[in-house]
């Protein structure tokens, strides 16, 4: 039998994977939408920072993410099945995410699109940040799992 201790020191290894995978792959992506915003230059490294920022922003949405799949399906891997409801947990949480903050961050003056941020129609959102948060959770998930079960001696 597991002890509760160790079953907390592997969640928390877990989380940090979700974490580092998602940081790492947001941060290409923030890097790469550089010109779909306003006063965004890939010559200023502030640019660069602000984009790191955002990419371990996007960490912590997406392990809430993650947090909102586990309190619903009751496992630590639940992602990893796909079907009409792991799916609708993953894209209605990664687009109510996008498009609220995406509404806050413009209406609040946080940031403000370029001529060149495709939109979405009727709520005007952009469309980049809505995808990143569409594709990117599902991605860092299923590269933090991989190897989970076997090298952390666990089965989720």
């Amino acid at each position: 039998m597991r002890l509760m201790s160790e079953d907390r020191t592997v969640m928390l290894r877990f989380l940090f994977r979700i974490f580092l995978w998602s940081a790492l792959l947001n941060y290409p992506w923030e890097m790469l939408q550089m010109p779909l915003f306003q006063a965004m230059k890939f010559t200023d490294p502030m640019s660069w920072l602000i984009c790191f920022r955002a990419s371990l922003g996007d960490g912590i949405i997406i392990l809430s993410i993650w947090g909102f799949g586990y309190l619903v399906f009751r496992r630590i891997t639940w992602f990893r099945i796909l079907n009409i409801k792991t799916i609708s947990v993953l894209l209605i949480s990664g687009a109510a995410i996008a498009i609220g903050f995406e509404i806050y961050a413009i209406g609040t003056g946080r940031w403000e699109y370029s001529e060149f941020m495709p939109l979405i129609p009727l709520i005007r959102v952009g469309l980049s940040p809505f995808l990143q948060l569409l594709i990117l959770p599902w991605v860092s998930m299923i590269l933090a799992s991989r190897g989970f079960g076997a090298d952390e001696g666990y089965q989720p």
